[in-house]
């Protein structure tokens, strides 16, 4: 990487020469705990103290960002929503896949993992739109074009002509609308709450994922061995429109971008802009390190997701339902991580607990290769999960606490990007797998992983100090 700055303890050093301004600079940048009169809610006249809603004291803050924020709250339940509609859709189209093609692991994979790599394409430039144009209503169009793509696929699998082509084909065009309402979701979190609750707000976002990943496994097994693949997808399609329906009423009143900022973003072409939000990330020694931990962390966690019904077969010599346990344990291993972590805080400074959970990630994952006993594995699900989650949450509060608002869209899009591995890693470990056996291929991810991990926490003494 070259040479590496050092970054202040507990600070992130940003590059002073974007746009000729810093991070301290930026009007998104306010002082923990306030909040600038600009940003306050629009009150009645004459409404005495009115604005920002009081935050509550006292107690536990598990909930602090849903109680203080109005428009977090539509946000938090239209992203959960959104959520358990992507669980159903993976868990339902590997199982789906793994059924038409007569047992292939790397179809299985493959036919999930697609679904990522319009990223590698679209992604960049779903991040200048979202500082463009109105957020809000970016993710409203995408959804309802998601909703439409889910109904017709389920009215394609009732009809029995369903074939595995198709199926590469609907992940294909969902990948599309995946890559732009990513990084525009989690811009939008940062819009919807003040930022003295923003790391609150992330935990409470990733409690609405991980939650999701228990109950549309579940939901999708039931629905599978009940009533077949098609009403996996109707549900689908129902849950994306949950999603647009409350985010009609949402507003953005955390949206904050200087006038000589917006001035010169829409004067700006769309290559120059995406260029702008690169070299805010790549000129900053810290946010280039956070961004490629990012990177590393999907590249060895999330194939394992999409692997999962071939493990359930081959490793633990189980079926559906099995596997559904092994995702809904994952995932109860990641509520309890968000819990924790918006009731009482990390456990450590911030920066530390990214390079700790990558490494017991990367445990979690070579013991699973060693494992043939579902009393072995169903543990290690939940360490994933915990480890994951406390991951997420630690490396997105630390980047979205100090980016600009007019850059926050490109930002989260370069950190979404690494979704575009998934397929790719995924893809490899299943072609490993077909030639050898899954375990193998799980043993050699979790080597591989255990080792740059312990080289990023020898290394990255700047990310271990930053809170």
């Amino acid at each position: 990487m070259g040479h590496i700055h050092q970054a202040m303890p507990g600070h992130i050093q940003a590059d002073q020469r974007l746009a000729g301004r810093s991070l301290s600079q930026s009007p998104s940048q306010v002082p923990s705990g306030e909040d600038s009169p600009s940003q306050a809610r629009g009150a009645r006249p004459g409404a005495a103290g009115a604005g920002t809603p009081r935050a509550k004291r006292g107690g536990l803050k598990t909930f602090a960002a849903l109680q203080n924020n109005r428009d977090y709250r539509f946000l938090w339940a239209g992203n959960t929503a959104a959520s358990a509609a992507q669980w159903l859709q993976i868990f339902t189209i590997g199982w789906l896949v793994f059924s038409l093609s007569g047992g292939s692991a790397l179809h299985s994979v493959a036919v999930a993992g697609i679904r990522s790599l319009p990223i590698l394409v679209i992604g960049p430039w779903a991040g200048v739109f979202a500082d463009r144009l109105d957020r809000r209503k970016l993710v409203i169009v995408t959804q309802f074009s998601l909703a439409v793509l889910a109904a017709g696929f389920a009215l394609l699998v009732a009809s029995g002509r369903v074939e595995v082509w198709h199926a590469y084909a609907y992940m294909s065009l969902a990948g599309i609308g995946f890559a732009i309402k990513q990084p525009v979701r989690q811009a939008l979190v940062a819009n919807t709450v003040r930022r003295s609750d923003l790391a609150n707000a992330m935990a409470l976002n990733a409690m609405g994922v991980t939650s999701m990943r228990l109950a549309g496994p579940l939901l999708g097994a039931l629905l599978i061995t009940t009533v077949g693949f098609k009403w996996n997808f109707f549900f689908e399609a129902g849950l994306y429109i949950v999603m647009v329906l409350l985010l009609i009423p949402m507003r953005t009143p955390y949206r904050e971008t200087s006038a000589k900022a917006s001035v010169s973003s829409q004067r700006a072409g769309l290559v120059e802009s995406l260029f702008e939000g690169l070299h805010y990330i790549f000129g900053n020694a810290v946010m280039r390190r956070l961004t490629l931990l990012n990177f590393v962390r999907t590249a060895v966690f999330m194939p394992l997701i999409l692997l999962l019904p071939v493990y359930t077969q081959q490793a633990l010599g189980a079926g559906v339902g099995t596997g559904s346990i092994m995702i809904a344990v994952m995932g109860t291993g990641g509520l309890t991580a968000t819990i924790v972590m918006a009731s009482w805080g990390f456990f450590a400074k911030k920066g530390l607990v990214v390079l700790i959970t990558l490494i017991t990630g990367s445990i979690a994952i070579l013991t699973l290769g060693v494992s043939h006993w579902l009393w072995l594995s169903l543990p290690m699900m939940v360490v994933m999960g915990l480890s994951q989650t406390h991951f997420i949450v630690s490396n997105q509060t630390l980047i979205q606490s100090v980016v600009p608002d007019d850059l926050r869209g490109r930002v989260s899009s370069v950190w979404q990007y690494e979704s575009g591995l998934i397929p790719l890693a995924a893809v490899g470990i299943g072609f490993f797998a077909d030639r050898v056996d899954i375990n193998t291929a799980l043993i050699g991810v979790g080597i591989v992983a255990l080792n740059l991990g312990i080289f990023f926490i020898i290394r990255y003494r700047d990310v271990r100090s930053l809170d």
